[in-house]
């Protein structure tokens, strides 16, 4: 028959249990942290963001709009006019910009939070 021993199993559990503490830390630092990436780099005064925790999982998300989240106050206040006929060379919808909605200085300065702090949440004790 053979024998297994190992010695020090409890300092490894111990380890591991901690570990485990610093990563269920994040479920509640990212949500944080991306709040105060829309209030400091973003310049948000009241940051738009949700979130959401099932089971082991969490999702945090912000809605960012290329214009303005209120609608242009030009199309509400016109006075109806005249119907103009228009030729029909223009007809169709406009072509968007295909600019990025978000700048890719705050994309970056995103991204370096989000690796800072799941670098340090994922130290080994």
């Amino acid at each position: 028959m053979f024998e297994v021993k190992i010695d020090g199993v409890e300092e490894l559990l111990a380890k591991l249990d901690k570990y485990g503490h610093q990563i269920n830390a994040l479920h509640t630092a990212v949500p944080d942290e991306l709040e105060e990436w829309q209030r400091d780099d973003m310049k948000r005064k009241f940051p738009n963001m949700d979130s959401a925790t099932v089971g082991h999982e969490t999702t945090a998300a912000t809605s960012i709009w290329p214009r303005s989240r209120q609608p242009s106050k030009d199309t509400h206040h016109r006075k109806q006019g005249p119907k103009q006929y228009r030729p029909a060379t223009k007809r169709g919808p406009r072509p968007r910009s295909t600019r990025p909605i978000l700048r890719a200085e705050l994309l970056r300065q995103l991204w370096e939070r989000m690796v800072r702090l799941a670098t340090e949440a994922m130290k080994w004790p």
